[in-house]
C-alpha cells in the first residue's frame, strides 16, 4: 500500500518515462542536473563525451518537461522505478552509465546529499547485477563490533535532519543510540567529511546479522522521527541505508510532506 501511494504520486507520463528502456538512463542523469547553468553545461559535456549527444539532449529535455516541478521527496522513488529497467541493460552499457553518473555528480567538485545517495544506490543496484556472486552474503556480526561505524552513520543522519541545530541533532543521535547500543557511550561527533564519510561504514555494517540490521534500522528510524517529521534529506538517507545494507524500508516514509 505504501509503495502504491508513492507510485501514484508520480504522474503517469513520468512513470512511463522511468520504466521505458531507452528513457531510464537519461532520466536518472536528468535528476542529477544542477540548478546552476554553468555546472549544468559541464554536466552536459560529460554526458556527451561518454554516452553521446542524444542522451545529453534527452536528459535536458526531461529535466525541463518533467522534473522541474517534481516534489523532492519523489526523486528517489522515481529513480527506483528505473532500477529494474537499468539492470536489464548490457554489461558494457552499465559500466559506461555508472562512469557517466560519477562524472556528472563531480562536475562541480562537490557532492550533495542527494547526489551521494542516488550514486550509492545505483552502485549497489547495478554493480551487484554485474557480479551477483560477489555480493551474496549472510552477515554474522553483532552491533557491539561496529560501534564507531554505527555512530558515524547515525551522526550523519542526525546532522542531515537538523542542519544548523546541533542540540537537536544530538538529541536525535542519542535517541537512535539508545535503541541499538544503550549501554555504550559514544559521543555525538558528526564527521568532517559529511555524507561521504559513509563510504567507510557500508561494508562493516552490511556484515551485521539480520536481527542486528533490523535493530539498526529501528535506531535510524528513531533518530529520523525524533522531531515528529521526516525531511527530504532524512528520507533520502533512509532509503540509501536500507538499499545499501539490504534491509526493507521502514514505514516512516508513508506520509509525503505537503
Amino acid at each position: 500500500a505504501r509503495a502504491h501511494a508513492l507510485v501514484t504520486a508520480i504522474s503517469d507520463p513520468l512513470h512511463d518515462v522511468a520504466t521505458h528502456r531507452e528513457a531510464a538512463m537519461p532520466l536518472v542523469l536528468a535528476l542529477l542536473f544542477d540548478d546552476s547553468d554553468v555546472v549544468r553545461a559541464r554536466q552536459h559535456t560529460e554526458i556527451v563525451a561518454r554516452m553521446g549527444a542524444s542522451v545529453a539532449t534527452e536528459a535536458a529535455h526531461l529535466r525541463e518537461t518533467h522534473l522541474l516541478e517534481l516534489h523532492p521527496m519523489l526523486r528517489m522513488p522515481l529513480a527506483a522505478l528505473a532500477f529494474p529497467v537499468l539492470r536489464r541493460r548490457p554489461r558494457p552499457e552499465l559500466a559506461t552509465f555508472l562512469d557517466t553518473v560519477h562524472a556528472v555528480v563531480h562536475a562541480d567538485q562537490q557532492v550533495s546529499l542527494f547526489e551521494y545517495c542516488l550514486g550509492r544506490l545505483l552502485e549497489v543496484q547495478l554493480r551487484e547485477t554485474l557480479d551477483p556472486g560477489l555480493h551474496i552474503r549472510f552477515g554474522r556480526r553483532k552491533p557491539g563490533n561496529v560501534k564507531q561505524e554505527f555512530a558515524t552513520l547515525l551522526a550523519v543522519v542526525a546532522q542531515a535532519g537538523n542542519p544548523g541545530d546541533k542540540a537537536a541533532a544530538q538529541r536525535a543521535y542519542l535517541a537512535g543510540m539508545q535503541r541499538v547500543l544503550p549501554r555504550d557511550h559514544v559521543p555525538y561527533a558528526p564527521p568532517a567529511g559529511g555524507v561521504q564519510a559513509l563510504d567507510d561504514v557500508w561494508e562493516p555494517l552490511d556484515a551485521l546479522d539480520p536481527l542486528a540490521k533490523q535493530v539498526m534500522v529501528e535506531a535510524i528510524t528513531a533518530a529520523v522521527s525524533h522531531d515528529g517529521q521526516v525531511s527530504v534529506a532524512e528520507s533520502e538517507l533512509l532509503r540509501t541505508i536500507c538499499g545499501v545494507l539490504h534491509c526493507p524500508l521502514p514505514p516512516t516514509l508513508e506520509q509525503l510532506p505537503h
